[in-house]
């Protein structure tokens, strides 16, 4: 198709790692057209027992450094007059998960306020900024933290499945993809 990919190790949690990002993006690409902020990582345990450095952390990883990158895109974006930018948030954004998660709901409900405030300060200059909150999604980091704490793996699964509206059916990668070509395209242009 003729389309490039630039690999680029960062650690989202170091802002400085993500202006090197962007500097490489800018000597590479010259634009950017398409944000999908994806990326973050979150402490869990029980909140009567949890550290203020744990939620610090994950503040860190899920609301800072998503903030970074949306400020990094939306300046080139605005500059040229278009973008779009789409954050991956959660449903524990809106709803209680418990289970040790208060740390990861905060980050997300940050997330989707922040999606509000940037889609509405940026739409005027032809940047549309999104979210798209998956519910419970089949990966490795949703199973394996439970399943090496002791919980039983078929029981968890079973559990989790149970919870899921489409009759234990869960989200994917894929799913989530589509709906931000969704977002991208110009199909979206007025969401």
């Amino acid at each position: 198709l003729g389309r490039r990919a630039l690999p680029f190790t960062c650690d989202l949690a170091d802002l400085a790692q993500i202006d090197r990002l962007w500097q490489t993006i800018d000597a590479e690409f010259g634009r950017v057209d398409c944000l999908g902020n994806v990326a973050g990582d979150a402490k869990a345990g029980p909140p009567e027992t949890a550290t203020i450095e744990d939620l610090q952390f994950t503040l860190q990883c899920l609301v800072v450094s998503k903030f970074a990158m949306c400020q990094q895109a939306g300046r080139r974006m605005l500059a040229q007059g278009r973008g779009s930018i789409i954050n991956i948030g959660s449903l524990a954004s809106v709803s209680a998960l418990g289970r040790g998660h208060a740390f990861y709901s905060m980050g997300m409900g940050a997330v989707v306020q922040m999606t509000r405030e940037l889609s509405t300060e940026w739409a005027s200059g032809g940047v549309r900024v999104n979210a798209i909150l998956p519910g419970a999604m089949n990966t490795p980091m949703a199973i394996e933290p439970r399943v090496a704490s002791g919980i039983d793996r078929a029981t968890l699964i079973k559990q989790r499945d149970s919870r899921v509206p489409l009759g234990g059916k869960m989200v994917t990668g894929w799913d989530v993809a589509y709906a931000a070509l969704f977002l991208h395209s110009d199909e979206a242009g007025f969401i």
